[in-house]
């Protein structure tokens, strides 16, 4: 169940499930506190790889939490200065609407590119010592002698002494228990694996500003709303937010949210219906950006109702703890891993977590 450490001190086996954004930088974090740390890995790609990676630091949150969001740049330069090259850039931002008379806004922002992430975490982790195994868990951690048991597919069984869901919208079915605050939604986007591929005559204005690498976001968006209001539907709604951001040489186009009653996510929404949703309300912002070819790709999104997420240990499970449900994922993860690989290693920062609003109890 657990390794020796340094000079034969005893090391905690820690299994984090999950291998996005959120699963990987709390396996950094606690490898660099000397846990012996095994990264479970579905190998599907989930909301990381598709996400437009914005690093919104100024927008703040509800309550303390949006304090701790403004140290999102530092903490992204602190990875990359210890992991090395992370896709972290500053990146213009333009948002769009409010009326003809409203001028386009401009704040500074940060986007950390997920093709850039996602292809430079594998030797990040290795290099930390962080073992990763490809597989599947199935179904929820079992209590064992002195520890958790986690059944694979490909097994075999693990043994390990803690167990942290941060595996997303997969999260409900590892943990049924979980506060009714978390639920799941389905995202879109258009995918365009190359931006040299933009029409060149006559650009747009929002053609000249994907082709510049900038994010175009709209002013209101409409997810946070849906999301907000997601324990009172009585049947499921779907909208679109137009905008679009870098992704690796490519593009990422308009987002699409669907939210169904009740904690699961469900089945994938038709996608063909799904893109058309999509395609129209893109439209609406650039026509030739919405018809540019490419596939329309859906995942599975966590999130929390009030936007503060789950981290924390899960009651009643000693041992078990959840980091999952995040609004702003690029923000909020690379300031809570610290807090929360700090708890898992010796107690601290649970009373931090507590004020924060972030733990299940």
């Amino acid at each position: 169940m657990t390794a020796p450490g340094p000079a034969g001190a005893r090391q905690v086996r820690v299994a984090v499930v999950g291998g996005g954004l959120a699963g990987s930088l709390l396996a950094l974090e606690l490898a660099e506190r000397g846990l012996a740390v095994v990264l479970i890995d579905a190998g599907s790609d989930g909301a990381t790889a598709l996400s437009y990676g914005g690093v919104a630091w100024w927008a703040g949150a509800p309550g303390p939490l949006g304090g701790l969001i403004r140290r999102a740049p530092a903490a992204w330069h602190r990875l990359e200065a210890r992991h090395g090259p992370l896709g972290w850039r500053g990146c213009g931002l333009r948002l769009h609407g409010g009326g003809w008379a409203t001028p386009l806004l401009r704040p500074p922002f940060a986007q950390v590119d997920s093709t850039v992430l996602m292809a430079a975490l594998p030797g990040a982790l290795a290099a930390a010592g962080v073992a990763r195994r490809r597989a599947r868990v199935v179904g929820p951690p079992r209590p064992g002698s002195g520890g958790w048991l986690l059944d694979l597919e490909p097994g075999p069984l693990l043994t390990v002494d803690q167990v942290v869901l941060a595996a997303g919208a997969g999260c409900r079915q590892l943990a049924p228990g979980l506060p009714e605050r978390l639920r799941a939604s389905w995202a879109g986007v258009l995918t365009l694996q190359d931006r040299s591929n933009l029409p060149r005559s006559p650009p747009s204005r929002w053609v000249r500003h994907a082709a510049a690498c900038r994010i175009v976001q709209p002013r209101r968006w409409q997810r946070p709303a849906l999301e907000g209001g997601a324990a009172a539907l009585q049947e499921e709604r779907w909208i679109v937010d137009a905008g679009f951001a870098p992704w690796g040489q490519g593009l990422l186009l308009g987002q699409s949210s669907l939210v169904r009653p009740g904690l699961a996510a469900g089945i994938p929404p038709a996608a063909a219906a799904m893109e058309s949703h999509l395609r129209r309300g893109l439209a609406g912002l650039d026509p030739v950006l919405a018809a540019l070819p490419g596939p329309f790709l859906q995942v599975p999104v966590a999130f929390c109702i009030g936007a503060v997420p789950l981290v924390g240990p899960v009651p009643g499970a000693a041992g078990l703890w959840v980091f999952s449900g995040f609004g702003g994922a690029f923000a909020q993860v690379p300031v809570l891993a610290p807090l929360l690989a700090a708890a898992i290693t010796d107690g601290s920062e649970l009373s931090t977590l507590a004020r924060l609003g972030t733990l299940p109890g």
